[in-house]
């Protein structure tokens, strides 16, 4: 790539992410008991909605934050990661479902479509995969260009 192209991937990923992810956190959190509704609604998360309705939307919150803050953007990309497939598999078993359920999701983006829903997440999805391989590989060039070339020579007087 481009030198600096990194840096641009990284920066725009970051932003979208934790934005993402911080909008949609406190959007679920200020309609906690729309959300919990919507919750019960799904069979298989019924039981457990009062314990997502304030878990979930703390964990965006978080990984958002993880991301944001330089030392621990490790963390928040891998859970950024493993969230984004996480929910498209959701999506994606509520369209193969063809239970016509709420979304869950907050603010603006429950308004989209099942459709709509699952290409919004697979973007997100691969943005926040391709965010993590992007964070390594800047990493790893800063370690190896960090390294002093270290002589093997014998010392001889």
């Amino acid at each position: 790539m481009l030198p600096g192209i990194n840096n641009i991937i990284n920066d725009f990923s970051r932003f979208l992410i934790v934005l993402l992810f911080v909008y949609t956190g406190s959007s679920k959190l200020l309609g906690y008991e729309v959300f919990v509704n919507q919750l019960s609604q799904v069979a298989f998360l019924k039981g457990y909605a009062v314990f997502i309705a304030v878990s979930l939307p703390l964990l965006e919150i978080a990984v958002g934050l993880l991301i944001a803050i330089n030392p621990t953007q490790t963390y928040g990309w891998w859970l950024s990661s493993v969230l984004m497939t996480s929910f498209t598999i959701y999506v994606l078993m509520m369209l193969l479902s063809g239970n016509h359920l709420p979304c869950t999701c907050g603010g603006v983006i429950s308004s989209m479509t099942w459709k709509q829903h699952l290409i919004f997440n697979i973007f997100f999805m691969c943005l926040s995969w391709l965010a993590l391989y992007n964070y390594y590989q800047l990493k790893n060039k800063i370690i190896s260009t960090n390294k002093k070339e270290v002589s093997r020579k014998p010392l001889t007087e």
